[in-house]
């Protein structure tokens, strides 16, 4: 089962919440944010083959560049585009 990984990323420390496919937290914490530390929790808590989406800020491409290296699936997320995106996608579950 693969797991959803969130990353909130500042300058020393970035936490991490873990969920399944029904969205339920499965581990929530925080490591330094360094690339070693946040792939190994990562790997810890969420497996091999989890998806893992940071939210664009200062650190963001050096970190997405670091992890993807290590082999994790990572996606970057505008915070305002995601906000409309899942607003469009409500708005059109209540259509049908």
């Amino acid at each position: 089962m693969t797991h959803a990984v969130g990353l909130d990323v500042s300058q020393k420390t970035t936490a991490i919440c873990v969920v399944d496919t029904n969205g339920a937290r499965l581990w929530r914490g925080v490591c330094s944010s360094n690339p070693d530390q946040i792939e190994a929790a990562v790997r810890r808590h969420a497996g091999d083959d989890a998806k893992v989406g940071v939210e664009t800020g200062a650190m963001t491409p050096w970190l997405v560049h670091e992890l993807r290296e290590r082999g994790l699936h990572v996606v970057c997320l505008d915070a305002r585009n995601a906000r409309a995106a899942l607003k469009d996608a409500d708005q059109q579950d209540r259509s049908e």
